[in-house]
């Protein structure tokens, strides 16, 4: 357990340093990374902010895949591409599928209409016969990737400008492209495929995302799912890197966190942070190097 780790069973937020603990061999750079890291996590730790902002979304061209589940978008980005349709799809779209291609299967909802009951038609005072819709299970449904089909060049989102750091993410081998996903998802990272995929051109949620990248450089991801402490380190890095940008993530930052410490008590977001301090430092010093910035 690190000194961290053992003050977060016990944080005071009085006791936190309101000015970062520097070396004369640190850059300015990683001075204000550390500086800005702590006021975010003596805020945290202190009070309650307000509700999150909502993220204005991109109007990327519509695709079949924008309107699937999280799930199969998931399934989608796992097989190392952000466009997957049928074959009808594709051919709507003036490409085709290569021969010999491998299908990626995702899951489609079966219904069934089933009759509404004379009971509950009486109940609600609806004297005709009426039908409703009941999921029974699902189904596999064949999709194809983009990069397995060829023809017609396909509409691609650009941003209005591209976001502070890209170049970083390119350092660690990462891929940035702009695309719809699903409802209330900003953005995802894909480790195995090298690709982060962004839903809004706020730039705090490109930084969560390159938190991740980078954050597995170094901590390689250990089961399914999100995981509370990855996400609070990469939640930490967007709130810092976004004051030192000059637009200030703290409300979002907050709610986010707070959902992953089940608590809307800041003593319980300020442990959370507590506990992957060390680590959210060093996802900041590896954005820049100290032989570099």
């Amino acid at each position: 357990m690190s000194a961290n780790e053992a003050l977060a069973q016990a944080i005071d937020p009085a006791t936190l340093p309101s000015q970062p603990h520097t070396t004369s061999t640190e850059t300015p750079w990683r001075q204000r990374a550390n500086s800005e890291l702590e006021k975010i996590v003596q805020l945290f730790s202190s009070k309650e902010l307000p509700s999150l902002c909502v993220k204005a979304l991109i109007n990327a061209p519509q695709k079949p895949s924008s309107k699937w589940s999280l799930g199969n978008q998931l399934l989608m980005l796992l097989a190392g591409t952000s466009d997957a349709r049928g074959f009808r799809q594709w051919n709507e779209a003036g490409r085709w599928v290569d021969k010999g291609s491998k299908a990626v299967w995702i899951l489609g909802p079966v219904r069934k209409k089933v009759k509404t009951s004379k009971e509950a038609l009486e109940e609600h005072g609806q004297p005709k016969e009426e039908f409703r819709d009941v999921l029974i299970g699902f189904k596999a449904i064949p999709v194809f990737r983009y990069e397995d089909t060829h023809g017609q060049d396909l509409p691609v989102y650009e941003p209005r400008s591209t976001p502070p750091l890209l170049e970083v993410a390119e350092r660690f081998g990462m891929r940035v492209h702009y695309e719809r996903l699903a409802p209330g998802v900003y953005g995802a990272t894909d480790h195995t495929n090298k690709t982060i995929v962004l839903a809004t051109e706020d730039h705090d949620v490109f930084f969560h995302e390159l938190g991740h990248a980078i954050h597995r450089s170094f901590e390689p991801k250990s089961g399914h799912g999100q995981e509370s402490e990855a996400e609070t380190i990469a939640q930490l890095v967007a709130a810092t890197l976004a004051r030192l940008y000059g637009s200030p993530a703290d409300r979002f930052s907050w709610s986010y966190i707070a959902s992953y410490a089940q608590s809307n008590n800041p003593q319980q977001v300020g442990r959370l942070c507590m506990r992957v301090l060390d680590r959210t430092r060093k996802v900041l010093e590896l954005i820049y190097p100290a032989s570099s910035a």
